[in-house]
């Protein structure tokens, strides 16, 4: 496997878009489906309940409604090993205003190693070179969640809304 398959890469990442078809194949036989439809080897426990109950239902309903914005959102590789590591993106294409939101998960087991940071980067860089996005936002984002407020501002967010237990960042072209 050659790594054209990806989208955005780093040096150790790659990314590849989350479509109907890999949804449909991680619903109906889980990890190994998934697994076996992108060709990537995915960990034991990847797919948590979470998954499963709203995110990947939440994103098949876009998709099926739009099926060119699987472009936003993605599977997360390292690419040394061929390992899905997470999933990370922008939750829909750019809104009216030219923001997007960015949203992003790595498996507890790849934490750490500053894969959501390097990806988030890279990300950002993408979304500034779509023509329609003017910004990217991150709301949220529960106040005691430190590696999250990390993550956001070595991207160049800046806070704009403290809230009880939340805080929304944004940062602009």
């Amino acid at each position: 496997m050659g790594d054209k398959m990806y989208k955005i890469e780093t040096i150790r990442l790659g990314f590849v878009p989350i479509t109907i078809e890999a949804l449909e194949a991680a619903a109906e036989l889980g990890e190994q489906g998934l697994e076996q439809f992108l060709g990537l080897k995915i960990i034991k426990g990847f797919i948590e309940p979470i998954h499963k109950e709203r995110i990947f239902p939440i994103r098949m309903e876009k998709l099926r409604k739009d099926p060119e914005i699987s472009k936003w959102y993605g599977f997360v590789v390292e690419k040394e090993t061929h390992k899905v590591v997470g999933m990370m993106g922008y939750k829909s294409p750019p809104d009216e205003k030219g923001f997007v939101e960015i949203g992003y998960g790595i498996h507890r087991r790849f934490q750490g190693l500053g894969y959501a940071s390097e990806m988030a980067q890279a990300l950002r860089d993408w979304a500034f070179l779509q023509p329609d996005v003017k910004a990217i936002t991150a709301t949220n984002i529960l106040n005691d969640n430190h590696s999250s407020i990390k993550i956001v501002e070595k991207i160049g967010m800046e806070l704009i809304q403290r809230n009880e237990n939340t805080m929304d960042y944004i940062v602009y072209k």
